[in-house]
């Protein structure tokens, strides 16, 4: 069973005798090819490297200035390093891996609050547990290094980490989860990540009874209805960066209640997560890139490879997954269930599109062989999702390994990227997104707005996705909009037809912007090349007629890394009561093959 239906039925199902030895990883599954050189390597580093500092004064820069990343990232660091150390203690024993390892618990036990700035208040009152993403998730990690290592921290460091997963955590979940939003917010990655991390901590840090039962029954309850949140296909609103996020802390828990209660509730069998594992296998962008629609980054994202490997063990769309495993590269050694020996089964995927109806996206590709070859992605969906951005109707082209028509993805989180300024930044409103503008204005914020993929064709030679967008936008001004996005599949490299319908209550300005990643050129009126690393992109645009084309430039866009790049953006204007664009992209490596 997926889920019980009382806090009676989670005791009878613990077993005492496996509470009783570790459960995260046992020394029988640890696997062979570990890179115990590099960590060795790395812990030897760790061990002379002072214990980075989270300062107050950074703390209090976010509500300043609205800066994240000088407190966050000695935060993160503080917590990544204790947990690479404790890998290094558990694999070699060394004791200067150990003792810098208890400095680091020491350290972070002493911190005020385990949380970040930006999810808590100005003024902090002391009596308050505060309980967000990053206190749950070092809850996670200490209990772990509980389970595994407990016997050999000194006592006063072993009683000081229950100590304070108790104060901190358990009490204040078992005492009244709903004080926290995020325990019914089963539409956001928060929910599966906070309720989750308590929960695999509670199970690894052997919290004592009452909380124990009580704390494994309110998570399991949360993260079914979570699930039921996806949609049948296994697509996840907030994007494959949250789905990664979501799940890995989902799976940690669930991988932990499987082995607890010996298989007698398995939150793997919820039809909904045991399709799920092809969510980010029809997304993947190759060599090393996803669909990246709403606060996803571009570039960098990773899996997590005790993500994929629980999913590959427990679930059909698993083997699918663990297809892609063999194709990209995986964030390793967060988890000690990244030492465990993995599955080999693994499934190519037969299929080559896809429709996420639940969340209204279409991915379709020519082939899964061509790693070069085109990929097209389409987003209807509203613009009051979590992790919202004015993007619907908006769609990424890849090909030659290169999103040619490109989603920005996520930028720099600061204060105002949440809050009131979200909307008058390019990576979330409407200038940062291939759209419809009318007198100079897109679509409307809230879910009210929103867009339908009417149909999804698909054929031999080509696919076709009609979407309507009328509702995206205010209905003062529109009468009808229709966007129609053709796939080629005809020729090796593919190609695109955009064709976009306008119809509006009185005369105004009518404007298709395209967004542009790559180096652009003008070679006439209407005609521009991109030019990739193996590649090239060749626009065409047919109509309207006498429609003027204006290239635009989004500059200095602080990116989620923190880097800064400038991308161009094609402005293709008319006038009057209706308009018809029609845009044909052509993927060329010769300049013969668009003659």
């Amino acid at each position: 069973m997926y889920n019980v239906a009382d806090v009676k039925d989670v005791k009878e199902a613990l077993s005492k005798e496996v509470l009783s030895n570790p459960i995260v990883l046992r020394r029988e599954e640890v696997r062979e090819d570990i890179p115990r050189d590099e960590i060795i390597k790395s812990c030897e580093e760790l061990v002379k490297m002072p214990i980075p500092e989270a300062k107050y004064s950074y703390f209090r820069e976010f509500y300043i200035t609205g800066n994240r990343t000088h407190y966050e990232a000695p935060h993160r660091s503080k917590r990544s390093n204790m947990y690479l150390l404790a890998i290094g203690t558990f694999l070699t024993g060394r004791e200067d891996f150990l003792l810098r390892l208890q400095d680091y618990i020491w350290d972070i036990c002493n911190e005020i609050t385990w949380c970040y700035p930006a999810h808590l208040p100005e003024e902090l009152n002391y009596d308050e547990p505060y309980i967000d993403l990053f206190a749950s998730m070092t809850a996670e990690q200490l209990g772990e290094i509980l389970d595994l290592l407990g016997d050999r921290l000194d006592r006063n460091v072993r009683e000081r980490v229950k100590y304070e997963l108790k104060r901190r955590i358990f009490i204040p979940f078992y005492e009244n989860p709903d004080r926290y939003w995020w325990a019914n917010a089963y539409w956001s990655n928060w929910c599966a990540v906070c309720t989750g991390a308590i929960g695999a901590s509670a199970i690894a840090g052997r919290a004592e009874e009452p909380y124990l039962s009580k704390i494994i029954f309110d998570v399991t309850q949360r993260l079914n209805r979570y699930l039921d949140y996806f949609d049948d296909e296994g697509g996840w609103v907030e994007g494959i960066g949250y789905w990664n996020f979501g799940l890995t802390h989902l799976t940690r828990f669930a991988d932990s209640l499987y082995r607890i209660t010996e298989g007698r509730i398995n939150i793997f069998e919820h039809p909904k997560l045991q399709v799920t594992g092809q969510f980010p296998v029809y997304c993947y962008l190759p060599p090393d890139r996803y669909a990246n629609f709403g606060d996803c980054p571009p570039w960098g994202l990773k899996l997590n490879r005790d993500l994929v490997m629980l999913l590959a063990k427990y679930t059909t769309g698993g083997r699918k997954l663990k297809w892609l495993a063999s194709q990209v590269e995986m964030r390793e050694l967060e988890n000690f269930r990244c030492l465990r020996q993995d599955v080999d089964e693994l499934e190519v995927p037969g299929d080559t599109s896809i429709h996420f109806r639940g969340i209204d996206w279409v991915i379709t590709r020519r082939n899964w062989e061509d790693r070069l070859g085109p990929i097209l992605a389409v987003k209807a969906g509203n613009n009051g999702e979590p992790h919202n951005q004015l993007d619907v109707g908006h769609f990424i082209f890849h090909v030659y390994g290169q999103s040619f028509l490109h989603d920005l993805g996520s930028g720099l989180y600061t204060r105002q990227y949440f809050r009131e300024g979200r909307y008058k930044n390019p990576f979330c409103n409407a200038e940062g997104h291939s759209l419809i503008f009318i007198d100079g204005e897109s679509e409307g914020i809230g879910k009210e707005f929103e867009g339908k993929i009417i149909s999804f064709d698909r054929g031999e030679d080509r696919d076709r996705i009609l979407l309507d967008l009328t509702r995206a936008y205010p209905q003062e001004k529109v009468e009808k909009i229709t966007r129609t996005l053709e796939f080629l599949k005809d020729r090796r490299d593919g190609g695109l037809i955009l064709e976009d319908n306008v119809l509006l209550k009185g005369e105004g300005k009518i404007e298709s912007r395209i967004q542009i990643n790559g180096s652009l050129e003008r070679v006439g009126d209407k005609n521009f090349i991109v030019r990739g690393r193996y590649g090239n992109l060749f626009i065409d645009i047919k109509e309207p007629a006498g429609a003027v084309v204006e290239i635009g430039e989004l500059k200095n866009l602080e990116f989620h890394d923190g880097s800064v790049k400038d991308f161009n953006f094609l402005r293709i204007i008319t006038s009057g009561k209706e308009a018809r664009f029609y845009i044909v992209f052509t993927p060329f490596r010769e300049r013969d093959e668009i003659r």
